[in-house]
Formats: structure tokens, C-alpha cells, sequence
């Protein structure tokens, strides 16, 4: 199945030119439409191969899209856009099934009467936090820097770039690494459970 994403993602390498990433650089609403209609549906399939929920794939992809349009100033027109788009979506795949495991230990602890019984939720949400903050920790230095204050203060990847003194290229290549390792444990850690 995976695999069957993955081409789907390849094969659009060509669905949308430069030209049109250029227009919606520049706030062009037709090329946005052409942009949504072209990758609307295979962000949805990819994020609900992870997800496996239309409903939050659906909310999932819309969000992807209205931030795209937010932050369409910043699509680098000489990259990969589906590989940028892929990225997107594979980051917000995850982060939705970090925060649903967090979400739902909350919700079956305490906003249940039984407040003394430890759920199982809780138990794998409290052990996948422990893992990703095991993994952060033992990243090397400024990959935990730029990780944390990406995903934990919130901050762009230009304010990273401007905070450290490096380039946005080199945050985008140690968030990545960094999003990478801890994919690579959570899946691990998802396939032990079953």
C-alpha cells in the first residue's frame, strides 16, 4: 500500500509547472484551485494511509491546503513541490497521531469518574511521549535545538535560521532528520503493540 502512495506522489511530479507554483507564489487564485485540484485527493489518501480516518483525513488535508495558501510565499518553485507537499503531509500524519494518543489519554483519565484506573491509552500515550522525548534528547545538538524550537516554541523555520545564525536550508535538513528519527521511532514503537 505504501508503496502504491509513494508512486502516486511521484507520478504527480508533473501534474503542476513552475509556472503555476509561480502564480500562486504571487497569489493567484486560479492557480491555487489548480493546485488544490491536483493534489487534493492523493494528500488525502496518504495522510488517511496513516491515519486510517476519512474524516480527520479530510480535516487533515483542508488545514494542509489553507496553510499552503497562508504560506505560499515561502514554496521554493525550483524544488520538488509534490515532495515538498509530501513532507507536509507525512508531518502532519504524524503529528495528528502524536497529539490523538496525548488527546485520548487526557480524555479517558480525566474527564472519566474513574480518575484511579490508568487506562491503556494513557500508558501507550505516556510511553510515546518518554520515546520521543528519548529520541530528542540523544539527537545532536543543534538538531535538538532546531526541533524543539520548531515543534515546541513554534517558531518558522526563517526564525530558526535567523535565531541560530545558519541558513533555512540547513533547518529544513536537520528538521527533517530530525522528524525522520522520530517517525522511525514511533512506527517501531506502533508495530510492537500489535
Amino acid at each position: 500500500m505504501w508503496i502504491r502512495l509513494m508512486q502516486g506522489y511521484r507520478n504527480m511530479e508533473n501534474t503542476v509547472d513552475e509556472k503555476i507554483l509561480d502564480a500562486l507564489r504571487d497569489g493567484n487564485h486560479e492557480a491555487f484551485e489548480t493546485v488544490f485540484i491536483s493534489y487534493y485527493n492523493k494528500t488525502k489518501y496518504f495522510i488517511y494511509g496513516y491515519i486510517k480516518s476519512e474524516t480527520d483525513a479530510e480535516e487533515l488535508t483542508e488545514d494542509l491546503f489553507v496553510n499552503l495558501w497562508i504560506n505560499r510565499t515561502s514554496i521554493d518553485t525550483g524544488k520538488s513541490f509534490s515532495s515538498y507537499l509530501h513532507t507536509i503531509a507525512r508531518n502532519a500524519a504524524i503529528n495528528f497521531l502524536q497529539h490523538k494518543y496525548v488527546r485520548d489519554a487526557y480524555i479517558s483519565n480525566y474527564m472519566s469518574d474513574e480518575h484511579s484506573s490508568t487506562s491503556e491509552e494513557d500508558l501507550i500515550a505516556k510511553e510515546l511521549g518518554i520515546l520521543i522525548d528519548d529520541v530528542v534528547a540523544n539527537m545532536p545538538g543543534q538538531r535538538r535545538q532546531i526541533y524543539i524550537l520548531s515543534r515546541k516554541e513554534g517558531l518558522s523555520n526563517t526564525e530558526i535560521a535567523e535565531k541560530l545564525s545558519t541558513t533555512k536550508r540547513n533547518v529544513e535538513s536537520q528538521l527533517s532528520l530530525a522528524l525522520k528519527e522520530i517517525r522511525k521511532a514511533i512506527t517501531a514503537f506502533i508495530f510492537s503493540l500489535f
